[in-house]
């Protein structure tokens, strides 16, 4: 489908806690392939010239996803969304990434869960009026007191090594017991570690694929036992063989 998709990140956000700002806009009816990222969302969904709300706003909170959807889009339907970085949705959302897994609260759900989301559906004069609002909102709820630092270096270091490093070493490396590290990346993210590697391995292997490198070699270098079992991943989270690179579009759930 015809859209234009792109991403701000903005250094005059909270850069702890915000991964981008992005938008969205579909100028014809179809699907949005949502591919999991393990990640929470906030997204504000309306109708749009492609320059500014046209209609009422509505609110969703996306859960960290752990498969694809496909999500049916008409035209003149626009999306602004923030990307919260991996362990720091329950600062700003107050509630547990845990009990939102592979789920979507729309609207009235949203709002009972974060009453404050309705002041992002004031009506507003432009789509970068509304993507500087909702930055400054997420900006404005984050408390860097309520994230332990030691779990966002283990999440971190997930990111860092693509998924590859077992949580038995990431445990020693922190002086810790696996069930304990085990327990706090699954506190903060809502995914057990296990959940979070493959994440990070299926999306470290389409970067790789998006390069042009080979089906095997990418197995390889993703961490991937060999080409069948990055198939079995690329079937199972994107709904695509691995032969085949989707556009990457909105992160979250059906909308």
């Amino acid at each position: 489908m015809q859209r234009s998709y792109k991403e701000d990140p903005k250094a005059g956000w909270h850069p702890l806690a915000i991964e981008t700002v992005w938008r969205s806009f579909a100028a014809c009816d179809g699907h949005h392939r949502v591919l999991p990222d393990g990640r929470c969302d906030i997204i504000l969904r309306f109708p749009s010239d492609g320059l500014k709300p046209s209609g009422a706003i509505a609110v969703r909170i996306a859960g960290p996803s752990t498969r694809f959807h496909l999500v049916p889009v008409s035209a003149g339907t626009a999306f602004v969304g923030v990307r919260l970085r991996p362990g720091m949705a329950g600062s700003v959302l107050a509630l547990d990434p845990g009990s939102i897994v592979d789920r979507v609260l729309v609207d009235g759900a949203a709002m009972t869960a974060l009453p404050a989301l309705a002041g992002l559906c004031r009506p507003v004069a432009s789509i970068d009026a509304l993507a500087e609002r909702l930055g400054l909102f997420v900006a404005g709820r984050f408390r860097v007191s309520h994230v332990d630092p030691l779990t966002t270096v283990m999440i971190d270091m997930l990111h860092v090594t693509g998924g590859r490093l077992p949580i038995a070493e990431l445990a020693r490396l922190h002086d810790m017991d696996v069930r304990t590290a085990r327990r706090r990346i699954t506190a903060a993210t809502g995914l057990g570690p296990k959940q979070l590697a493959a994440i990070i391995r299926f999306h470290r292997a389409l970067r790789l694929r998006h390069t042009g490198i080979g089906s095997a070699s990418t197995a390889i270098k993703a961490g991937y036992a060999d080409q069948a079992h990055m198939a079995r991943s690329f079937r199972q989270m994107g709904g695509i063989g691995s032969a085949r690179l989707p556009e990457l579009t909105l992160a979250g759930l059906p909308l």
